[in-house]
């Protein structure tokens, strides 16, 4: 076990399978892809189902954050989210991953939700006041963040793989409740 040890730190190897291989797929179905291209496309998904969610009065509060919300000075401009997501590109979506959470944050309240949506999620999570779906909608941003930022680590530990194991179940257990497909 120490000769296996010193090889794979040598050579820099995993000793045990990462815990994105155990992952189920459908080789019929579906097209492997890179991390990079299968988070960017979770991202944009989400946009378009958390936009979805959004009632009229949504998307204006939405969109007064969206011009409002200081954003780093070397990213590249980002256009308005709400008609030009489809223009987004794959680093646009995750950078978007980065603030979406403090956008929602700062904007998002029931009243901003349509209302079926709003009751369906409410029933999913098993809320007893409406107050608690907007931040059950930020909770799934932030684990969508979390996970994101682990994916990407330079570096994994041992450590790190249990936390992206236990981010990847909280992240799929929260997103089966609150989106609506």
């Amino acid at each position: 076990m120490s000769r296996k040890k010193q090889m794979s730190s040598e050579y820099r190897l995993r000793i045990k399978q990462s815990i994105l291989d155990e992952l189920k797929r459908k080789k019929h179905l579906q097209t492997p892809q890179n991390i990079y291209h299968a988070t960017a496309g979770k991202i944009g998904r989400l946009v378009k189902i958390t936009v979805s969610l959004l009632s009229q009065e949504g998307v204006t509060a939405f969109l007064e954050t969206w011009k409002n919300f200081e954003k780093p000075s070397v990213w590249c401009r980002l256009p308005n989210l709400i008609s030009h997501h489809e223009s987004f590109m794959m680093s646009d979506y995750l950078r978007l991953a980065m603030i979406m959470p403090f956008i929602l944050h700062r904007f998002l309240k029931p009243l901003h939700l349509k209302s079926n949506e709003l009751k369906i999620i409410q029933q999913r999570i098993g809320a007893q006041r409406r107050d608690y779906v907007p931040k059950a909608i930020i909770k799934c941003w932030v684990y969508v963040a979390k996970m994101m930022k682990l994916v990407f680590e330079r570096d994994y530990t041992e450590e790190k793989y249990d936390e992206l194991k236990r981010c990847l179940e909280a992240e799929m257990a929260i997103l089966t409740k609150v989106i609506i497909a």
